[in-house]
């Protein structure tokens, strides 16, 4: 990642701020932005101080004056963007506990939702893509989900935008691909950020653990490291995909007979 410039969204915390971090400790000049400025800020300059190269920036990822703005900023502070990592999203308790089924659902959280996930990401990709061609290529990776891939009672908005989330993935590696430009997503299963504390309680937790393979949730670094790889030219021969990291949740149906001895399912036994 030596000498790009990354532009991080969401950097404030959790994923994005793990993801901030990673980068600049593997050589790219890192700019940090979110809503939350103070949030920002304080990635921002623990990146610097740890020899690292990093600017924060308040961004409203919804608003295209907000995005002119501040690619603008970036290309004059610390030159232009190679590297966008779209992983701004409300997933606080104010937003998902208003965030139901389609017959109970606000057209206010709806739209918030789609705002933020979609037309965010699709106003990063516009308001970089130029510049990577320009340079002669350049890396997007967008934050996913798991539930953008496997229907849900709940969340119906925040599963339809991260599905919708997954094409525009694919149409972006279509579209500029021949211009040297990579478009991949990372989809997380339960990771420990601060959305999730907010929103899942310690008993409902305990049942999400049971499904996870390898017996532990997901930190924020987990997917930092997908998106390093997606980012770097480790991943040269790899667009229009998406990366499932998840503990392996999604790979198995849950069986419905308990296990016999040597690890084997009892005889019958359905999902």
């Amino acid at each position: 990642m030596t000498g790009k410039v990354a532009l991080v969204t969401g950097g404030g915390s959790g994923i994005g701020a793990a993801t901030a971090r990673l980068l600049a400790a593997h050589g790219a000049a890192v700019a940090v932005t979110d809503l939350d400025g103070d949030a920002a800020t304080r990635v921002a300059g623990e990146i610097d101080d740890a020899g690292g190269r990093a600017g924060a920036y308040v961004l409203d990822v919804a608003e295209e004056t907000a995005w002119l703005d501040v690619v603008a900023r970036i290309s004059s502070e610390l030159g232009a963007v190679r590297v966008l990592h779209g992983n701004a999203a409300p997933t606080g308790n104010a937003v998902m506990s208003r965030d139901l089924d389609v017959l109970g659902a606000e057209v206010e959280i709806w739209d918030l939702l789609t705002s933020v996930v979609l037309r965010g990401n699709m106003l990063g990709c516009k308001h970089t893509v130029g510049s990577m061609i320009d340079a002669g290529g350049g890396s997007i990776v967008l934050t996913t989900s798991i539930k953008g891939r496997t229907g849900s009672s709940l969340r119906a908005a925040y599963s339809a935008t991260k599905g919708g989330l997954e094409q525009l993935v694919r149409v972006v590696a279509t579209e500029y691909g021949r211009f040297g430009v990579r478009c991949n997503g990372v989809a997380p299963g339960i990771i420990v950020t601060p959305g999730l504390r907010e929103t899942v309680s310690e008993e409902f937790a305990q049942q999400l653990l049971a499904a996870q393979l390898i017996g532990r949730f997901g930190d924020p670094d987990d997917i930092a490291a997908a998106v390093l790889y997606l980012a770097s030219d480790a991943s040269s021969f790899m667009t229009g995909q998406t990366l499932v990291v998840d503990g392996g949740m999604t790979a198995f149906a849950p069986v419905m007979s308990p296990p016999v001895a040597g690890g084997r399912s009892g005889e019958g036994a359905q999902s």
